[in-house]
């Protein structure tokens, strides 16, 4: 198992170090000045594996895989991401790697468009506990730490707050 890994390591970061090109030559005149405007609008969307010529099939199933193995895999799917452009922005903190792994492989089929200017944000969490692949790691029912916000000072007064309120 450790020479196949090795091998789709290396096929994940030639991938990384070969981005395809972009998907468009040039943008519409009325465009010229926001050339990521027209990168995000002229850009179709496609799974990874099209994008990377990396088919999901060539990943091995989790459970021939150690947490280490996972964690050089999920690195190099990272490195891979970063080239792309392509930001994961959801990653549950303490998430452990053989989970991120089977996360990562199963979303591989996932349309992405590659914006090497703007930037593609990758959400994979659905907004509900039971059909997120995050699984028990979801945080998507947790609220924002807005503490930040906290420590300014209100402009209004609570009192005229709650007359708003009233119909």
């Amino acid at each position: 198992m450790e020479k196949y890994l090795n091998q789709l390591i290396e096929d994940l970061e030639k991938a990384a170090e070969n981005p395809p090109s972009p998907a468009f030559i040039e943008p519409p005149p009325h465009l010229d000045d926001l050339p990521d405007v027209a990168e995000l609008a002229l850009v179709p969307f496609k799974p990874i594996s099209e994008w990377t010529g990396i088919d999901p099939k060539y990943f091995p199933e989790l459970i021939h895989l150690t947490a280490d193995q996972a964690d050089m895999v999920n690195k190099a799917i990272f490195k891979l991401f970063e080239s792309l452009n392509i930001e994961l922005v959801d990653i549950p903190k303490g998430i452990p790697p053989e989970m991120l792994y089977d996360v990562l492989v199963s979303n591989w089929n996932e349309p992405v468009q590659y914006l090497p200017l703007a930037g593609f944000d990758l959400e994979l969490c659905t907004g509900d506990w039971m059909t997120c692949p995050y699984g028990d790691y979801c945080d998507c029912d947790e609220e924002p730490d807005f503490s930040l916000d906290d420590d300014m000072p209100s402009n209004r007064n609570e009192d005229e707050d709650a007359d708003e309120l009233l119909f």
